[in-house]
């Protein structure tokens, strides 16, 4: 009995080892398969189907609950458990860097797969993203609070959701209303609820725009004189934030960045953003050009990966999500600048940084807009609140005409 779950987990543990894991990672992963074979073995399960790994998931996140493993431990659990269910449905797997979802039972996962489907016809990349991700909070606050089905849920969920999540969105809760808003229409459309929230979502609160600060010339200055050159982290990280603040890059468009889409004959880079899914053709200025070569030909590990920025250790694949946020804490830290969550000192604020002398320097806005990769030059304006010597000029003097000779 189990015999084909133990074959499964030997073909992953086969694909786990060839990645160029640590002993130590790879003799983890192993326990972990073993613990889903074990579970099978006990439970009289012959194959793994969607139902066995949602069973095999509750009794993990149950043996969360009682302290008997971590979080990470359970992320392990259920990354070995998906990939082997993977394998078993399609016949091929392979390693994915990224966590699994485990507070989600697989008909909710559906629902969201649909739901999503169904919005992507209308949205942008970036937007779907937000979308996905904030229902998927809702999904798991809704597992957590014992809803069977989404048949079930009542505005008393939806409250109390939005009152969990009010203290995480200091800035306002907006994303969270608008996607509350469409997830319940597209399950009124499908019969999946009746529950109708527009009185409830009709006032939310606005949305508070802050303008954030760029870095000073004095602070670029020392961020990067602060990042050492002569290693290849450091090569790394040097090119990838001259080539932010010399291109006005997102985070996310240069951790995904090709080999295939630098131009080195026209000094150029062409790429689809991954924000708007609008193409994007910038000029490769010198200082980053030669920071790219310098981290490729002598930084960068030989591999077949095609990113252009990529992990220094096995597996070498491209950098996760969080890339810009460790960069740029360990840079400022190593820089001396101060630095606090919330404060606008993140990898975006080179964005902001290039976009604000670009509006010094006398560029129009669509000029901006254009080298910024805005889909709406309204996007752009928002970087005139930066630009505190043009604004001086802008201003008014302020002058006061006394009649009173006691006020004189």
């Amino acid at each position: 009995m189990g015999s084909m779950v133990s074959e499964l987990a030997d073909a992953v543990l086969g694909v786990v080892q060839g990645v160029g894991l640590s002993s130590d990672t790879v003799a983890r992963y192993g326990k972990c398969c073993e613990t889903v074979v074990e579970f099978c073995d006990r439970r009289g399960f012959d194959t793994l189907s969607g139902t066995v790994v949602e069973e095999f998931a509750a009794c993990q996140q149950e043996r969360v609950l009682h302290a008997e493993i971590g979080r990470n431990r359970r992320n392990a659990l259920m990354k070995m458990a998906a990939m082997m269910l993977e394998l078993q449905r399609t016949g091929r797997v392979a390693w994915r860097m990224m966590r699994p979802d485990p507070g989600l039972s697989e008909s909710a996962s559906e629902v969201l797969e649909r739901f999503v489907a169904s919005a992507g016809q209308e949205l942008a990349p970036g937007s779907l993203r937000v979308l996905a991700a904030e229902i998927r909070h809702f999904v798991g606050y809704l597992d957590r609070a014992g809803r069977g089905s989404l048949g079930a849920v009542t505005l008393d969920d939806v409250r109390g959701f939005m009152v969990e999540m009010a203290p995480r969105r200091p800035a306002g809760i907006g994303n969270v209303v608008w996607s509350l808003k469409r997830f319940f229409a597209f399950l009124n459309v499908a019969g999946l609820s009746d529950v109708r929230v527009e009185g409830l979502l009709a006032h939310g609160a606005p949305r508070r725009v802050r303008a954030l600060p760029c870095f000073t010339r004095e602070e670029m200055g020392r961020l990067l004189e602060g990042i050492e050159t002569v290693t290849p982290c450091g090569k790394r990280d040097y090119a990838m934030v001259v080539l932010a603040v010399s291109t006005g890059l997102r985070c996310c468009d240069i951790v995904a960045l090709r080999l295939d889409e630098i131009d080195w004959r026209r000094d150029e880079i062409r790429l689809v953003q991954a924000k708007t899914s609008k193409p994007l053709v910038l000029p490769l200025p010198p200082l980053p050009g030669n920071a790219i070569a310098e981290w490729i030909l002598h930084g960068r590990p030989e591999c077949a990966a095609p990113e252009v920025f990529i992990r220094l250790k096995p597996p070498y694949v491209k950098l996760g999500s969080s890339t810009g946020s460790t960069l740029m804490r360990r840079r400022l830290a190593r820089a001396g600048i101060d630095h606090a969550a919330g404060d606008g000192k993140s990898f975006h604020a080179l964005r902001r940084t290039i976009a604000t002398r670009l509006i010094e320097s006398g560029a129009g806005l669509p000029l901006a807009a254009q080298i910024l990769g805005h889909a709406h030059i309204n996007s752009s304006r928002r970087y005139f609140a930066l630009a505190s010597e043009q604004l001086r000029q802008c201003a008014l003097a302020l002058e006061f005409a006394c009649t009173k000779e006691g006020l004189r």
